[in-house]
């Protein structure tokens, strides 16, 4: 009995066929506390957070076309009264100018590049930090023609009756003259991912600062020779006509420096492993402008002394000439100085870029078109006739590029 006993109180025990079973309890296995192993969480798969972009190709600027001598003959000066000749009414002087407009050619082709650095500041590359850099540089060669300038001065004895008195020619001849060209710069961005945009792949803003340089330089080789000669009926001893001369070498010189804030975004759509971008962006501040002369010359000076004429003071020949050395030559008639301005400019620049994924999400190769255009700038070309103030004029630079750019 003590045996049959132990089997009842046993779990799943079958009884004799006498007694009932007596089977403990068992708790559902919903109920029964396990350990659990807790599951991981994969991290967020936001791909490379670096990257970096280089490109280079062919660039073309707007028309610089430099007037290297006067655009128009000076303008008819006079009567001039002479309190020393009482019966005269004054003095007249005439002016023609041959082959007036000298000008130079735009730059045929420039070359450059640019680099771009960026680094998205959180793993879902939603905001991000970015700079970039370019330079381009271009150079063109020009001829340039023979410019005379003569002026004739008269006296008027009656209202309807002229004498002449003397001829005065300036004769300019430039050689070897050459532009260059150098545009550079770079800016500074913030940039925030703007989700759901459209059917676009990815749309971001952008803001920052942006600075642009515009440096144009253009030199030749000058050569001038200036005579006067009167009239032989005056009457004057000889000699009275005599000739100056100068021979150097010279350079204009326009720096122009923009900086200001920016905006803009960056658009792409992808296909596969193609994808197109479109980026576009406007900076408005100052452009700080500054020309400068430069060169050397070596000029031969006749003195000259006073000759009066029934009353009338004339500067004739007064002996040897004087050679000597100087600052920079003038070209054409117009001496320059150095000046400065500052002057409101905006600053609009872009691209649409052509992609191809060779490595996914890791490296492409890129085709782009690149703008960039400057409002207000000087240029060395409107410069050279303009001896007080600096000329403004605009920029536009386009360009096509190829490049590469790297994740990591």
């Amino acid at each position: 009995m003590k045996r049959l006993a132990c089997y009842d109180n046993a779990a799943h025990a079958f009884a004799p066929s006498s007694k009932t079973a007596v089977v403990a309890p068992v708790a559902p296995a919903s109920s029964i506390a396990l350990p659990v192993k807790a599951r991981a969480v994969s991290p967020v798969n936001a791909g490379p957070r670096f990257w970096v972009e280089a490109e280079g190709g062919i660039y073309g600027f707007s028309k610089n076309l430099p007037v290297i001598a006067a655009v128009a003959p000076p303008a008819t000066t006079g009567p001039t009264f002479v309190p020393t000749s009482p019966g005269f009414i004054g003095l007249v002087t005439t002016s023609t100018v041959t082959n007036p407009l000298s000008t130079g050619v735009p730059v045929d082709t420039a070359g450059g590049g640019s680099y771009r650095m960026g680094y998205w500041l959180d793993p879902e590359r939603t905001m991000a930090v970015e700079g970039s850099l370019f330079y381009v540089q271009g150079k063109s060669n020009f001829a340039v023609g023979q410019t005379t300038v003569r002026t004739t001065t008269f006296i008027n004895t009656t209202p309807d009756v002229f004498v002449g008195l003397f001829d005065d020619a300036t004769i300019t001849s430039l050689t070897g003259a050459s532009i260059t060209d150098q545009l550079y710069g770079g800016d500074t961005n913030f940039r925030m991912k703007v989700p759901h945009v459209a059917s676009l792949s990815s749309f971001d803003i952008m803001v920052g600062a942006r600075y642009v340089g515009l440096d144009e330089r253009l030199t030749a080789s000058v050569s001038s020779l200036n005579a006067r000669v009167f009239q032989p009926a005056l009457g004057i001893p000889v000699p009275v006509d005599f000739i100056n001369s100068m021979a150097g070498f010279g350079s204009f010189r326009i720096r122009n420096s923009f900086i200001g804030p920016q905006l803009g975004f960056n658009a792409e759509q992808h296909w596969g492993p193609f994808w197109v971008a479109n980026e576009n962006k406007v900076a408005v501040g100052a452009t700080i402008e500054r020309v400068s002369v430069s060169g050397s010359s070596v000029f031969t000076t006749t003195p000259t002394t006073t000759f009066v004429l029934a009353g009338i003071p004339l500067a004739v020949n007064g002996g040897a000439p004087v050679t000597g050395t100087g600052g920079a030559p003038a070209f054409g008639v117009f001496a320059q100085g150095d000046r400065n301005k500052t002057a409101f400019a905006v600053v609009p620049s872009g691209n649409i870029k052509f992609g191809y994924d060779v490595i996914d999400d890791r490296l492409s190769v890129t085709l782009a078109y690149n703008y960039l255009y400057m409002s207000n700038v000087g240029r060395v070309g409107d410069q050279i006739t303009s001896p007080f103030g600096i000329r403004q004029a605009s920029l536009f630079a386009q360009g096509i590029t190829l490049g590469a750019r790297a994740k990591f």
